[in-house]
């Protein structure tokens, strides 16, 4: 009889362990404007006053009480579970193992996975429900949870004080944010930008920064002109000044000092000569590749920099970052006047297309309606180079599952592959198993009519940097000089 009663006692405390887990929950993850819902519909209710003393920001008078009531009912059920199997083992250590198995497997699921996962689902339902055994456990343990909470500020009143109540894991906040969203409670945009920003707190800055080939520079021996006219036709505002080459940062150009520059020399006696870029340049911040996106955003906040050298391992150039681009990262890409969107591949009128060599090998699958993977590279200029065993130049062709890819244009000092042409050609086993269909090897006559042909717009000119910009205290010969130096510095 005794062993009967312990059994019902360690039922019923687990019981009252899931009933205050499951209330707890939906406290914590309770939506203002739902309660806000049902105190209107039912008013008069317990379940209402509930609701509403919740959100007067009085939660706590119901929080406290139920985290002490699961505590005290969890350990009473272990310790009633325990006393009947110690009475039906002779063995006690292995009663005492039976008992955390049992915990384990019964009381793990029920607690932490079904309770709390329907308060997390139906939190105002869950305390309309149990509003009656809430006000009462409130009621009747608010003194003792008064008197933990005056001794927890004694022992920690610092702590205390800043201790939040309800805090949310990582996890648990992007799940309200994904609930929040198809609720519409909050815009999808407004909940992708607080996603954006845990996945910023774990995203190196070498996924975001402008890599060192695409990098606008400026030699040390650049005039001040040539360096003016680079401004203006590609619509940068800050430049870095190289020395030998790339991996010698001697500092960075700003378009404004340059201007003021130009200005102040025009208004000065003939003969005086233009200032250097390197007169002229700011010294340069470097940065690690390895370094967490978040943290150069607050430094560059901080320090009032908007832009930073990427440097590797071995200490060479990798790239440059700007503020703009982290913040790109937290709000979407951010267009001006001077950005000039260009499709990574268009159709040409023979029936090929034509491609960056930045396209992700999976939009080149898309293409022609072929399944490429490839777990060692991520573009289609990495797939050639890859299949070709060697750097790639103009005139460079590979043919992957009947996918042609050939190099049409490079630039940069060191001639690097920016462009291709793509064509599909369907293998000769294909060809010959093909019924009522003559073989041709021209990519034109092979190319399938995809449908991206209605939409794309043909674009034969390669791109180019901005096109000049006039300004009213710039002679014309600034304005619209061909400097002698490329894209990245080059004489």
């Amino acid at each position: 009889m005794d062993i009967l009663l312990t059994a019902l006692l360690a039922v019923l405390a687990l019981c009252l362990t899931v009933v205050a887990a499951i209330a707890e929950t939906a406290f914590t993850y309770l939506p203002h404007n739902e309660a806000e819902e049902a105190v209107e519909a039912h008013p008069d209710t317990l379940g209402a006053r509930v609701l509403q003393r919740t959100l007067d920001g009085d939660s706590e008078a119901y929080t406290h009480p139920l985290r002490l009531t699961r505590l005290i009912a969890a350990a009473a059920a272990v310790l009633a579970t325990m006393t009947c199997l110690l009475n039906l083992v002779e063995v006690h250590a292995l009663a005492i193992v039976l008992t955390l198995v049992i915990v384990a497997l019964v009381g793990y699921p029920i607690l932490h996975v079904l309770a709390r996962a329907l308060g997390r689902n139906r939190p105002v339902a869950s305390i309309r429900v149990l509003a009656r055994p809430v006000h009462y456990l409130s009621v009747l343990l608010s003194p003792a949870t008064g008197l933990l909470d005056k001794l927890s500020v004694r022992l920690a009143p610092e702590r205390s004080a800043e201790a939040p109540v309800g805090v949310f894991d990582e996890e648990e906040l992007r799940e309200f944010l994904d609930r929040a969203s198809d609720a519409e409670t909050i815009e999808d945009d407004e909940a992708q930008m607080v996603q954006s920003v845990f996945e910023m707190d774990d995203t190196r800055i070498r996924s975001l920064m402008v890599p060192r080939t695409d990098m606008l520079t400026a030699s040390r021996d650049t005039p001040l002109r040539e360096a003016l006219s680079l401004f203006l036709r590609s619509g940068y505002s800050r430049m870095p000044v190289i020395g030998d080459s790339s991996d010698e940062i001697l500092g960075v150009l700003y378009l404004k000092d340059a201007m003021r520059a130009f200005i102040l020399h025009s208004e000065s006696p003939e003969g005086t000569a233009l200032p250097t870029v390197v007169e002229l340049m700011r010294p340069a911040r470097f940065e690690p590749e390895s370094k967490r996106a978040m943290d150069l955003l607050r430094e560059m906040q901080r320090e009032s920099t908007h832009v930073a050298i990427i440097v590797d391992e071995y200490g060479g150039t990798a790239g440059l970052i700007t503020l703009e681009d982290l913040i790109e990262e937290l709000v979407g890409d951010i267009s001006d006047e001077y950005d000039r969107e260009r499709p990574e591949y268009t159709l040409n009128d023979d029936g090929t297309f034509r491609l960056s060599a930045r396209l992700g090998i999976d939009e080149l699958g898309e293409i022609f309606g072929r399944e490429l993977d490839d777990e060692d590279v991520d573009t289609v200029g990495g797939l050639l180079a890859k299949h070709l065993g060697m750097v790639p130049i103009v005139g460079s062709e590979i043919e992957i599952d009947g996918i042609h890819i050939r190099a049409i244009g490079s630039s940069g000092r060191r001639h690097q592959v920016d462009m291709l042409q793509a064509w599909y050609e369907p293998p000769r086993d294909e060809q010959q198993n093909a019924e009522g269909s003559t073989a041709s090897n021209s990519p034109a006559s092979n190319s399938p009519k995809s449908e991206v042909a209605d939409i794309l717009t043909v674009d034969t000119d390669p791109p180019a940097v901005a096109e000049p910009h006039a300004h009213p205290d710039l002679p014309g010969d600034i304005a619209e000089a061909e400097p002698a130096i490329d894209q990245h510095g080059n004489r």
